[in-house]
């Protein structure tokens, strides 16, 4: 056992250290780039499908963040939507929902990424 951790061993040891390490960052890199914000669309999405056709825009609009703040404030929300109550530029542009958030990567030995992100739902199904 001590011979796996010396000589050619040790450096097989290392390397693969290294491969999980850059496997591990690689993984959480496309989480928050992609998966997160698909989860953070498909959850805007479903609250819309709630509401849908409930009458003129602004009926909608209205009992859409009704809705939303529900559901933000449930258990069943992910950490991307319940972190986004904090953080500005999130609401109505027209009649576009903004949902903004930001998100993050520590690197071991480098600097962290950190990305804002954007994810915008029409109220209208034509968009």
């Amino acid at each position: 056992m001590s011979g796996m951790f010396s000589g050619k061993s040790g450096l097989f040891t290392f390397l693969l250290i290294v491969l999980v390490m850059i496997i591990s960052v690689v993984v959480k890199f496309v989480s928050v780039v992609s998966l997160t914000p698909a989860k953070v669309s498909s959850e805007l999405e479903e609250v819309f499908c709630r509401v849908e056709g409930m009458g003129s825009i602004s009926i909608l609009k209205v009992e859409f963040l009704k809705e939303w703040g529900e559901y933000r404030r449930s258990d069943e929300c992910s950490a991307a939507v319940s972190a986004s109550q904090t953080h500005s530029g999130n609401g109505f542009e027209g009649n576009v929902y903004v949902v903004s958030y930001a998100d993050s990567i520590e690197f071991p030995g480098f600097s962290t990424y950190h990305r804002e992100f954007r994810i915008e739902k029409p109220m209208s199904r034509r968009n």
